[in-house]
């Protein structure tokens, strides 16, 4: 009995220390899982907000740009108009030419020239919808001496609001050959507005100028006194004489308001449509 008992007390010591030693390695294994899951979770929370922020970014600088506009009724026209907001042109000493009243000629336009086909076809019309929206960013809105952030009426009518006197607008440079050039302004509205008339000057004048900017003189058009009232639809405008073959934009510029005996109207162009004839 006396052999017997060491030797059950070493067999429980043995197993003791075997019990203790399983105990701590799967310890070991289980902070290794924690450790593990820990590390992952962060991982994944960088990349969270990571992500987050981007939109928030391209959010705040949409938000900065658009209240610039100052078309807020046509958001999709945001870019355009933004775009000739920030534009202010004085006057360019390389341009030969003196304007009526003196007005400041500007920079020529710089897009690729479209081209409009001369003919003596009635299909072949270079037409543009100016109810909403310029175009494209190659046309410039003006007034006085600057080119400026273009306003529309927001009414289904619409059109290129024509409501101060020096307001207007440049076409983009364009090409022909033609030996007459039709402009028609569409006029989408015309409304009363206050102030006297202003009797002694023309309603407006159309310039009209090379690629390179320098002004034709023979070929200014103006825009008489009383030619725009309530019932008016439309400005048919013909020009002829030398160089017009080399034409290659023009402007339109609003020196009065328009009226009909004592009351002064302001009003909308919807539409500016140009042909080049083959004839005189």
């Amino acid at each position: 009995m006396k052999k017997i008992l060491p030797i059950l007390v070493a067999l429980l010591v043995i197993s003791g220390c075997t019990s203790t030693s399983k105990k701590s390695k799967r310890s070991s294994s289980n902070d290794e899982v924690t450790s593990e899951n820990v590390s992952s979770i962060q991982t994944e929370t960088s990349i969270t907000d990571q992500s987050s922020n981007n939109p928030t970014s391209v959010v705040t600088s949409i938000s900065n740009v658009s209240p610039t506009t100052g078309t807020s009724y046509f958001p999709t026209t945001a870019s355009k108009t933004s775009s000739l907001s920030s534009i202010t042109t004085s006057t360019s000493t390389s341009q030969s030419g003196t304007l009526p009243n003196n007005y400041v000629i500007f920079d020529p336009p710089t897009n690729t020239p479209i081209e409009i086909t001369t003919s003596t076809s009635t299909e072949d019309w270079w037409n543009n919808d100016l109810r909403y929206d310029f175009p494209t960013d190659d046309w410039a809105h003006i007034y006085g001496e600057n080119l400026t952030t273009p306003k529309f009426y927001a009414n289904e009518a619409g059109g290129l609001k024509m409501d101060q006197k020096f307001k207007g607008f440049r076409t983009p440079r364009f090409h022909h050959t033609g030996a007459k050039l039709e402009i028609r302004l569409g006029i989408s509205q015309v409304n009363t507005a206050g102030g006297t008339p202003d009797k002694n000057v023309p309603t407006a004048y159309l310039f009209f100028y090379d690629a390179s900017g320098n002004y034709i003189s023979n070929l200014t058009k103006t825009v008489e006194r009383e030619t725009i009232t309530l019932k008016t639809t439309e400005v048919q405008i013909y020009v002829t004489g030398s160089n017009i073959e080399n034409v290659s934009y023009f402007e339109f510029r609003l020196n009065a308001l328009t009226f009909k005996g004592s009351q002064n109207y302001n009003f909308g162009i919807g539409s500016v449509g140009v042909h080049s004839w083959t004839y005189a």
